[in-house]
């Protein structure tokens, strides 16, 4: 058995009686684990599984069967952080060994806001986190096993960890089938131009900038296969990677955004706006790089998101520190002006707090924000639910990391809702703006391998 380390620490154990649940934190750096084989392991927790990657590998995580979650119908901040601390209050949590750097966590999010659910969106809540039975640390090669203590035995409980680890290791990776798109359709192609002409013309002095966002709806042949979806998803470098099942539903996004990360006392952050479609040839992307960084449309767009960002964390910080002249984010697809942002927190600042604070950002909502949401809200098509929303890990403490669930897609049976925005201000052009969200679908048709260059059709019948 590769846990005789573990042994030792195990043997120590006095059951709190306080604590509903024992969380065991082991090492597992002599398995050789990855995501394939995790998910192929757990395919019967279909439904009841996640992954979140960082886009700079701060974290790499994986969880399946779903124990306790906490959420609520309202994001109010210090509610949700009550929950949080209940759920962890339940928890007895036990370290195998020494040294050890995870820390368990959470994963989970909120909706994009509060409109009114459409049937996709009804396996997710407002505001929802999950503790998960098994959560792998793929970073650090380290897992957490949560068991509720009614009716545990503790004696051969190592034992069994250590077959089921086994037998991840040695799991099969085979080919997985390839979905078979049967059709692929602008949802209101035609309206929602007409759409983004209208909100031009209600901008203003006052309303600046609104975001509006599209969908695309991939039909398949049969079911699509999640296992294929996991092998596709690690082939995009520069993103992150957030792979969420909840009962039917699967959203699944690679997104280049980052809302924010807390890390001790220090705040990180992005300001993520104006982009670009990126080519194969080098030469035309010089020429696209320098227009991107010389536009004045894209600068303004960019430059309000900063502006907006830096505001909102202004109350929890004591110091900021970011450059005045944005900088070039290179992704498989599209460039994007971005700025780095870090802050000093107060003492009391919360992650919650500040979530509340910041999300919906310019960049996914508008200008002014609140006028921005509600005009979304009121007038764009569908509901976005996950869509742009924060989705991210949250720890005991106030250290997390959230992203932004853009270049995204809602899996459900046999079919994919794809969603893709872009930010609408004064002399916005509505087919200049649709061939940009055309764009922003490419991560998501790349990993159904559903090529934009075929024929597709709208709901209205027309080929576009």
């Amino acid at each position: 058995m590769k846990l005789q380390s573990s042994r030792t620490f195990m043997e120590n154990i006095s059951l709190d009686s306080d604590r509903q649940y024992l969380t065991l934190h082991i090492p597992v750096s002599e398995y050789n684990i990855d995501e394939e084989k995790i998910f192929t392991y757990f395919n019967e927790s279909k439904g009841s599984r996640y992954w979140f990657k960082s886009k700079d590998g701060t974290y790499n995580v994986v969880g399946i069967n779903y124990i306790e979650s906490m959420w609520r119908n309202k994001f109010q901040p210090e509610l949700v952080t009550a929950s949080k601390n209940a759920l962890y209050a339940k928890l007895q949590q036990e370290a195998l060994g020494d040294d050890l750097k995870s820390k368990l966590s959470l994963f989970g999010g909120t909706l994009f806001d509060d409109k009114d659910t459409t049937d996709e969106w009804n396996d997710f809540k407002m505001v929802e986190f999950q503790l998960p039975e098994w959560q792998f640390d793929l970073k650090n090669q380290e897992v957490f096993l949560t068991r509720s203590k009614e009716g545990l035995n503790t004696d051969g409980l190592l034992e069994e960890i250590d077959q089921i680890l086994t037998e991840i290791e040695e799991t099969e990776i085979t080919e997985k089938e390839k979905p078979v798109v049967k059709s692929k359709r602008d949802i209101f192609p035609k309206e929602w131009k007409g759409l983004v002409e209208e909100a031009v013309n209600n901008l203003n002095d006052e309303f600046k900038k609104v975001v509006l966002a599209r969908q695309k709806l991939i039909t398949f042949e049969s079911k699509a296969k999640r296992l294929y979806l996991i092998r596709r998803l690690k082939d995009e470098a520069d993103t992150y990677t957030i792979y969420y099942e909840k009962n039917k539903s699967t959203f699944v996004s690679k997104t280049p955004e980052k809302l924010f990360s807390i890390d001790g006392e220090v705040l990180n952050t992005n300001a993520v706006a104006g982009s670009i479609q990126r080519v194969d040839d080098q030469e035309q992307n010089k020429v696209q790089t320098d227009f991107l960084l010389n536009d004045e449309k894209n600068l303004f767009e960019h430059r309000v998101v900063r502006e907006s960002i830096v505001n909102d964390i202004s109350p929890f910080s004591e110091g900021m520190n970011y450059k005045k002249n944005p900088l070039l984010m290179k992704n498989k697809y599209i460039y994007h002006l971005y700025t780095p942002i870090q802050a000093m927190l107060k003492a009391g600042a919360d992650e919650f707090n500040i979530l509340k604070e910041i999300h919906p950002t310019p960049a996914v909502g508008g200008l002014p924000k609140a006028l921005a949401k509600e005009y979304i809200k009121e007038h764009e098509y569908g509901t976005r639910g996950l869509y742009a929303a924060p989705l991210g890990i949250i720890h005991e403490d106030k250290e997390c990391e959230f992203a932004v669930g853009l270049r995204s897609m809602l899996i459900s049976a046999r079919s994919a809702t794809l969603f893709a925005g872009c930010g609408i201000v004064k002399g916005s052009d509505p087919e200049a703006e649709f061939l940009e969200t055309e764009v922003k679908f490419t991560p998501m048709l790349n990993v159904l391998e559903a090529t934009t260059n075929e024929l597709h059709t709208s709901t209205d019948g027309t080929n576009v």
